[in-house]
């Protein structure tokens, strides 16, 4: 998988935390998410994997699981993050210097009603261990992901509400579905890193072409076969972007830019956050992978080396350019 899509590692649902305080009893498509987790099936892991090389940036040796849940949709996202501390009716806990009391670090899903579903799955099989393919997703320094600012749960995502309407809800956590003895403290501890975690890919290669929507065999035709057409597009967005950045397009809807288009560096990529506070320099992988999951903002100001000026982000790249994969519109050098 490419670093774009952030790292797929294995972890045990009932190790992860909700994000939410409360999720509807349904999916959007309607299906009840009670009726979809009776739909989780599972796998073994595969035993090719310890004759494979371990990744450098992945926990070594045999996961300890003894089976890979295979879920009716795709591998949900965590982050690994440092909740605040809540009193019962919501209101954040302060230390005696005024600050904000944070619990520890734990995973959190950005997919809650997909993480009730596994944990369901999950916590029936017990003593079986279980494991599922998710994305660790990277923390972005400056900015708060969409998904975290709900977070206003008052049990560190240990439990969630279940209802639509609040005052109609019921509280759920997995130990409801689990036998009896089951309890937290006798789950293995596991790394609160995705270099901590096993790789999906080498451990469990079926159930992440599955988690990530890829058909193997689709994709073993798909790189038999060149892509022409996508290739001849890219280059045509390419050039009318390139004209736009000269000034030479007469539509109106794209007023002619100062600067010139170059090739996106590897490194040297800031940006200012809403505190006004410069981010960076990153390196240009980590900025698109944040840009994949939606980061960044047109008006974000961004600069892809400290000797340029700040430009908004929607004007570094010109309609036509993919960003932060080939070209980037830097701002003309300024004159002494």
């Amino acid at each position: 998988m490419s670093e774009e899509e952030g790292k797929w590692r294995l972890l045990n649902p009932l190790s992860i935390r909700f994000s939410q305080p409360r999720i509807a009893p349904h999916y959007r498509d309607g299906h009840l998410i009670d009726e979809t987790a009776a739909e989780v099936d599972d796998m073994p892991l595969d035993e090719g994997g310890a004759s494979v090389a371990t990744s450098t940036d992945a926990a070594s040796g045999a996961p300890p699981y003894d089976a890979v849940l295979v879920p009716p949709f795709p591998g949900i996202r965590v982050i690994s993050w440092l909740p605040k501390i809540r009193r019962p009716d919501g209101e954040a806990e302060r230390d005696e210097h005024g600050d904000q009391k944070l619990g520890k670090r734990a995973w959190f899903a950005l997919d809650n009603r997909r993480l009730h579903s596994l944990q369901c799955a999950a916590a029936k099989r017990w003593p079986r261990r279980c494991c599922a393919v998710v994305r660790c997703i990277e923390e972005v320094p400056g900015s708060t992901i969409r998904e975290l600012r709900k977070f206003r749960t008052t049990t560190e995502g240990r439990c969630v509400e279940i209802g639509v309407r609040t005052g109609e809800t019921q509280n759920w956590s997995w130990q409801e579905v689990a036998p009896a003895a089951a309890s937290e403290a006798q789950i293995e501890p596991e790394g609160l890193f995705a270099e901590d975690l096993w790789d999906a890919s080498q451990w469990a290669p079926r159930a992440l072409a599955l988690a990530s929507g890829c058909d193997p065999a689709a994709l073993s035709a798909a790189k038999r076969e060149p892509a022409v057409t996508a290739s001849s597009q890219h280059v045509g967005q390419v050039a009318a972007a390139a004209t736009v950045a000269r000034g030479e397009n007469g539509n109106r809807d794209h007023p002619p830019r100062k600067g010139c288009l170059s090739g996106c560096p590897g490194t040297g990529w800031q940006y200012v956050d809403p505190s006004n506070n410069v981010q960076g320099p990153f390196p240009l992988a980590k900025m698109r992978l944040w840009h994949q999951h939606g980061f960044f903002y047109a008006k974000l100001p961004m600069r892809c080396d400290p000797s340029d000026a700040f430009m908004p982000f929607s004007e570094l790249f010109p309609e036509g350019i993919e960003p932060f994969r080939d070209f980037v519109l830097r701002p003309p050098a300024t004159e002494p």
